[in-house]
């Protein structure tokens, strides 16, 4: 067991995470203490007394018993982020393992690069790893262009379709598998329309763009998927949109009855998202189409006017090698989609693997992700292509990340405006996430409180008055 006190604070989540980093376990909080179940036999306390941290070991890692003292030198870091760094330092030295983002586990690292001057700083204070603290600085000048040219007073609406022809092994969101729902698809969508009849003539911010996702939006079958669109585009708030963004995303349910209907709503950005070009790891990670289903789909959206293309691509996904990635990777780029989003697969550990086992498994993966993901960034910069947004997840492989890239001034508004925190988001349908962003000019700093509403789709279709005014008042009432 290994055991972390917390004295002087309750900076229980940042610790967490650093604690789940190293072991791939997920803490759990016992009071003032972080307890994790690995084998090994370990005390840390973690203590802050007035306005500076100190972490040290009292029993287990014998090389590193006593103080650990992290100099802060001229920074002065909120004492939640210095008490993380510490924590991460000791682990670190404890486990003899380092992470290519150091202590920055949060999902957003662009926000911290925003704090300091130059990517050396990431790399001296949170121990970042060069290339990592270079992509930060990176994408985060693609944010801020976005930004720079986006009304921080404006809405960014998200639109929420959770169902998917089959769910892939990998995937970690809340969605259903349309074949054992059919039957609930035309009540969700139309669930959906009167939640955009109930809410959007109240809401009194103008809207800057509109992401359609799920899911799989296009699992609708095509006449109520065209009745849907139609439903959607026919509010005069999304009349004078400046993006719009549908996620086609399986290939398997793209049709040309379903394109015609986004052509004739006006849509040409869309989503259609391969995950990877090997039939073998389609198949095994349960994507019913191949990689020649892709490609065909791709050329129809093309040939019908679709002007910017996103494709997603993973790296890591079970079986794959990283040549097969690359080959993938090397394909799209010859296509020319104008955004290519690379993900780095998130792992679910066990919790009954010791922390050999746990550290031997990181490394036999850990070698081909950094294969794959320096291989990206590499020809994709070559090809052209910058990254605009950056996000992390938990459990990634390596504490590696998910970033988006693209050429010729493509960027997505709304991907930006929802990854970056520096704008409102008006969510739509189950497990939809609003939230209102305060910027505060004075400090630069930003406020943000949020509005969740019901994950499950036939809870959100009998509740969906409720949600509606729920969200109604949310957007009306001033911010505390």
């Amino acid at each position: 067991m290994l055991t972390i006190r917390l004295i002087g604070h309750e900076h229980f989540y940042p610790l967490c995470d650093v604690a789940r980093l190293f072991t791939g376990v997920i803490p759990r909080v016992d009071g003032d203490t972080i307890r994790v179940d690995v084998p090994s036999e370990a005390v840390i306390e973690s203590r802050l007394s007035e306005g500076k941290a100190l972490t040290s070991v009292v029993e287990g890692f014998p090389e590193l018993v006593g103080e650990l003292r992290a100099v802060r030198k001229q920074e002065d870091l909120p004492s939640s982020r210095e008490c993380k760094r510490q924590l991460y330092v000791l682990l670190s030295r404890a486990y003899g393992k380092e992470f290519p983002w150091g202590a920055l586990t949060g999902i957003r690292p662009t926000q911290v690069a925003r704090e300091v001057d130059r990517a050396e700083d990431l790399m001296r204070i949170y121990g970042v790893r060069e290339d990592k603290a270079k992509l930060a600085f990176a994408t985060m000048r693609g944010e801020d262009d976005v930004l720079a040219d986006s009304d921080p007073e404006s809405l960014h609406v998200y639109i929420g379709i959770p169902f998917c022809p089959t769910r892939c092994a990998y995937c970690s969101f809340v969605a259903q598998e349309a074949p054992r729902k059919t039957k609930l698809l035309p009540s969700y969508a139309e669930a959906v329309l009167r939640e955009l009849d109930l809410v959007l003539p109240k809401i009194r911010k103008p809207i800057e763009t509109l992401y359609i996702g799920g899911g799989t939006p296009t699992v609708l079958d095509d006449e109520l998927f065209t009745e849907f669109i139609r439903g959607v585009f026919s509010h005069p708030e999304f009349s004078s949109l400046r993006e719009v963004t549908v996620e086609a995303g399986r290939p398997d349910t793209i049709t040309e009855k379903k394109l015609a209907a986004l052509r004739e709503a006006g849509v040409t950005r869309i989503c259609i998202n391969p995950q990877t070009l090997s039939d073998a790891t389609l198949l095994r990670v349960g994507r019913k189409h191949t990689a020649e289903d892709f490609l065909r789909k791709f050329e129809l959206a093309r040939s019908m006017g679709f002007s910017v293309i996103n494709t997603d691509l993973i790296a890591g996904l079970p079986g794959e090698s990283a040549e097969e990635f690359c080959d993938s990777l090397s394909q799209l780029i010859g296509l020319g989609p104008e955004n290519i989003t690379v993900h780095s697969l998130s792992k679910k550990r066990r919790a009954d693997l010791s922390r050999e086992e746990v550290l031997r498994e990181q490394e036999e993966e850990l070698g081909k992700m950094e294969q794959m993901l320096s291989f990206s960034s590499r020809v994709l910069s070559e090809a052209g292509y910058a990254p605009y947004y950056l996000y992390k997840q938990k459990d990634t492989l390596g504490g590696h990340e998910n970033v988006g890239y693209q050429k010729d001034g493509t960027s997505c508004i709304y991907n930006v405006a929802m990854m970056s925190d520096q704008r409102s988001v008006l969510s739509f349908g189950a497990g939809g996430m609003s939230k209102r962003v305060f910027l505060q000019e004075e400090s630069h700093q930003v406020r943000i409180e949020r509005c969740p509403c019901i994950k499950d789709a036939i809870q959100y279709i009998e509740n969906v008055e409720k949600m509606a005014e729920k969200k109604v008042l949310f957007f009306q009432t001033e911010g505390k």
